[in-house]
């Protein structure tokens, strides 16, 4: 893998899947380390795929991931959530300003500092999704670690406060969607370009979405982008919002039944949200996995 030059507002994590179908093991290393951070591991219940996210120093299960046999929902749950309580991944509805294809959103608890705007929805009322329960801060009855909840409920959210003192929090949404690499020029026909080397170029250029890559944007930043931008001049060059975390997809081409990539997060918007790596951490792979078998998916939801 390509070596990245250094920035220190970026925390970067290698995820590298094995090779060997039987394993079906993710794992997360240190950047230009053999350490491994967490990792991945698949197992199957009567009713559901379900993938734990482990620290592997400790064998701690931080996260499980749970997918049905049948049908379609992405859910990660905290083992010290309470029964029948978890975060889905909902697809974004095609009404939503936010639609991307094949882009998930989800809600979770934040640090509410002086700072954070409002919060935005990426789910308008009247879409055709249920909209989730923890779109305001008064349907939540948990942080984390999570206490029992007043009321059955089925989604939850969480936040990781460190300071000695509470800091108020609130309920964010977050966008993820895919992050298409520029297409590769053809080489032109010349005596000096091989076959193969033409042929490469097509077929990197004709892969779906053309990698894996995607990022995961916090809505508010998106919001704040886009209202900036209707006061700024058209004659500006356009600007994303700032993600909280890419993932550079790095798979060698004809590379088959394994995946390498680098997942890079922000310092600054990881400590602001307040929130543990190790979910971005679970978010990540889950989503990562959504799109290897995006078509997989969209089969499933049709049922």
């Amino acid at each position: 893998m390509q070596t990245q030059p250094h920035n220190p507002n970026l925390t970067r994590y290698v995820i590298r899947s094995s090779d060997v179908i039987s394993d079906l093991r993710i794992n997360v290393f240190e950047e230009s380390s053999d350490k491994i951070i967490w990792y991945k591991e698949r197992f199957l219940s009567d009713e559901e795929i379900v993938e734990h996210l482990v620290h592997n120093q400790t064998s701690t299960i931080l996260w499980t991931i749970h997918k049905p046999k049948r049908g379609w929902y992405i859910r990660i749950r905290s083992p010290s959530f309470p029964p029948g309580v978890f975060m889905p991944l909902l697809p974004v509805p095609r009404s939503s300003p936010d639609y991307a294809d094949a882009a998930l959103y989800f809600s979770c608890r934040t640090n509410n500092l002086p700072l954070s705007p409002p919060s935005t929805s990426i789910s308008p009322k009247k879409s055709g999704i249920s909209r989730d329960s923890v779109d305001s801060d008064t349907t939540v009855v948990h942080s984390y670690p999570p206490t029992p909840p007043v009321a059955p409920i089925r989604h939850a959210t969480f936040s990781t406060l460190t300071e000695s003192k509470p800091i108020p929090s609130r309920i964010a949404q977050f966008l993820l969607a895919p992050h298409s690499t520029p297409h590769i020029p053809i080489p032109q026909q010349t005596d000096q370009t091989s076959f193969i080397t033409r042929a490469v170029s097509l077929f990197k250029n004709h892969k779906p979405s053309h990698s894996l890559s995607f990022t995961l944007t916090p809505v508010d930043n998106i919001r704040r982008l886009k209202t900036a931008g209707s006061s700024q001049s058209h004659h500006l060059i356009p600007q994303s919002p700032t993600p909280l975390l890419v993932f550079h997809d790095t798979t060698p081409v004809l590379t088959f039944r394994s995946m390498t990539g680098l997942l890079e997060i922000n310092r600054a918007e990881e400590h602001m949200l307040g929130v543990e790596t190790s979910f971005w951490i679970a978010v990540s792979l889950s989503y990562l996995e959504f799109l290897e078998d995006r078509e997989s998916y969209l089969v499933a939801m049709t049922d």
